[in-house]
């Protein structure tokens, strides 16, 4: 999703008037937009606000199976798990990496379709991510550990299967993490992706992966997204009132409601207007 980080990683440290917190808050959004190397820290202070029960960080999609109140986050990862089933990879004890794994829901849910088939790794940037997750899932064959997307803590053809769920347009270089994943993956492995992207960089990412060695066929999704950010709006606004720091919410409701893809906010409107893509895909890995 479009980086929170720089919109609750402002807001969280803002005081005085509402005026003086904006202004404060908006210069430092300007100075952090394109600085990635602070993105950890700002990942870290947004992983310690308290979401409450909310694990499972995506736009969603729809339709969405179930009554769980984050089943269009669940459904993202179930698609996935459907596009791997499709290749025919699927077998028992499968190595995975979930890269940005966030508070783990996806994950979780993930694994819920075959838990007998994995045995998965979850990683984040964020160490209070990381701790979250070890205080919430229990399964046999799960761990959870710190480490960069970029500079992945794994020897070359250790993975089956990566997973990355719309984090890929947070790390500065994503032509360097598609390297990466190229790298821990086995020959044959799977490469299962979901992000965004402005329309008109599709042929650049579809070129990135390829150069990288991976063999993709995206799937376009925007359709699926916009139905599951309508639907879901009115949960997302109680989250974020609920959870949300006053600052933030104060100040930058506007940046929120685009993070949230709230049903019309900019990002909402960019993808229904054809600006923005949704896109999802099983690249393989050569």
């Amino acid at each position: 999703m479009t980086p929170l980080w720089w919109v609750l990683g402002a807001a969280v440290v803002v005081s005085g008037s509402v005026y003086a917190a904006a202004r404060a808050a908006r210069r430092q959004l300007r100075r952090s937009r394109d600085d990635h190397s602070r993105r950890p820290e700002l990942w870290e202070r947004f992983y310690s606000v308290d979401w409450g029960q909310t694990c499972t960080n995506n736009y969603g999609y729809a339709p969405a199976s179930g009554d769980h109140p984050q089943r269009f986050q669940h459904q993202m990862y179930r698609e996935l798990f459907i596009g791997l089933n499709a290749t025919g990879s699927l077998r028992s004890r499968m190595s995975l990496l979930e890269v940005s794994c966030g508070r783990g829901g996806g994950l979780d849910a993930f694994l819920s379709e075959a838990p007998e088939c994995f045995d998965a790794i979850g990683l984040d940037v964020a160490p209070s991510a990381i701790d979250y997750c070890n205080r919430t899932y229990r399964r046999d064959g799960l761990k959870f550990v710190v480490g960069s997307a970029l500079d992945l803590p794994f020897q070359p053809n250790h993975f089956d299967v990566l997973l990355n769920v719309e984090a890929s347009n947070d790390y500065g270089d994503r032509a360097h993490f598609f390297r990466e994943v190229a790298r821990v993956l086995k020959p044959g492995g799977i490469f299962l992706y979901a992000d965004s992207f402005r329309s008109r960089h599709v042929a650049t990412v579809q070129k990135q992966l390829t150069d990288a060695g991976l063999t993709v066929e995206f799937r376009d999704i925007t359709k699926n997204v916009l139905e599951a950010c309508r639907h879901d709006t009115p949960r997302r606004r109680e989250v974020l009132r609920r959870h949300a720091p006053l600052a933030s919410r104060l100040v930058l409701g506007r940046q929120l409601s685009n993070y949230a893809g709230l049903e019309g906010s900019g990002k909402y409107r960019s993808f229904a207007e054809g600006r923005r893509t949704y896109l999802m895909a099983a690249a393989i890995a050569g």
